[in-house]
């Protein structure tokens, strides 16, 4: 499914703009959609799950309006948010057979036929005598992502999907989603930025509502070839490096900060070129660490 977004701006009450002319194509495959904390990421994904109403603009599923077809846009549709509402007195074939009926799928043999397959894509097909309650949180993100696959959905919303979960369970998720993105359209939101870079061909960076970066991580990071240095100084000498130039990064190692900058030349003494990371990338666009 392809995905056009045209124009959209989203205005609360107060004045507070959330998003700014915003305007793009999703296309099928993992897109990632990074940006920091109150950068507007959550309201496009509410709206793109038809939650929230934008104030202007539009936007079409293989052409056609979703106000005009939203029947028809929602049930190609699966959305994770990040706080999913699951009901924990129900185990987790009761849950899905409840979310089977309200996507509208009503034949009882086809309900079951979704819920196996869908519990076996996440790993919880022998699951199902278990409540929900008494799930870890890795198993209730599993449980979130099997009911966004109810339907085989064309097109595919997950908000910060790996957020609380321990490197293996991230690591599970995340090849649930890459497996996905074969043959579906998957907006991915996240501030692990790592995870973007594992598995999205494509990236949108915004910023205060704003597209500050559209385009594929490798072009993004061939951006930045031959321009990343990093070096270790003492405490108190990173504030005059990011006097001088735009800072991506700083990390304590054994009590010396590491600074990673960008620069077409070295500008601090034991100063060594570094490969890129979306990291570097993702700053970079934003202007680097201002504090």
């Amino acid at each position: 499914m392809n995905i056009t977004i045209e124009g959209v701006s989203k205005i609360y009450k107060g004045r507070t703009t959330a998003l700014d002319d915003v305007s793009l194509e999703l296309k099928p495959g993992l897109f990632g959609l990074i940006g920091r904390n109150g950068a507007g990421k959550t309201t496009l994904m509410r709206i793109l799950a038809t939650v929230l109403e934008p104030t202007v603009g539009t936007i079409r599923f293989d052409g056609k309006d979703i106000r005009q077809h939203k029947l028809e846009y929602r049930s190609s549709l699966g959305y994770l948010p990040q706080n999913t509402r699951l009901i924990p007195h129900m185990n987790i074939v009761e849950f899905l057979d409840y979310m089977c009926v309200l996507k509208g799928i009503r034949d009882g043999a086809a309900r079951k036929r979704e819920i196996e397959r869908c519990t076996q894509l996440v790993g919880l097909e022998k699951e199902g005598k278990k409540t929900l309650s008494k799930y870890s949180g890795g198993m209730l993100r599993r449980a979130g992502i099997a009911q966004a696959l109810l339907g085989d959905p064309a097109f595919i919303i997950v908000d910060e999907p790996t957020a609380g979960l321990d490197p293996e369970e991230q690591l599970y998720f995340l090849n649930i989603l890459s497996g996905l993105g074969a043959h579906a359209t998957i907006l991915f939101s996240t501030h692990i930025i790592k995870d973007v870079e594992n598995i999205c061909e494509n990236v949108c960076i915004i910023d205060i509502g704003k597209i500050r970066y559209l385009g594929t991580t490798s072009d993004l990071l061939e951006q930045l070839q031959n321009r990343i240095w990093e070096c270790t100084v003492s405490p108190g000498e990173e504030t005059a490096i990011r006097q001088k130039t735009i800072v991506t990064s700083i990390t304590n190692v054994k009590g010396s900060p590491v600074v990673r900058y960008c620069a077409e030349e070295s500008l601090y003494p034991g100063s060594e070129i570094a490969e890129p990371l979306l990291e570097d990338a993702f700053m970079y666009q934003l202007g680097g660490i201002k504090r």
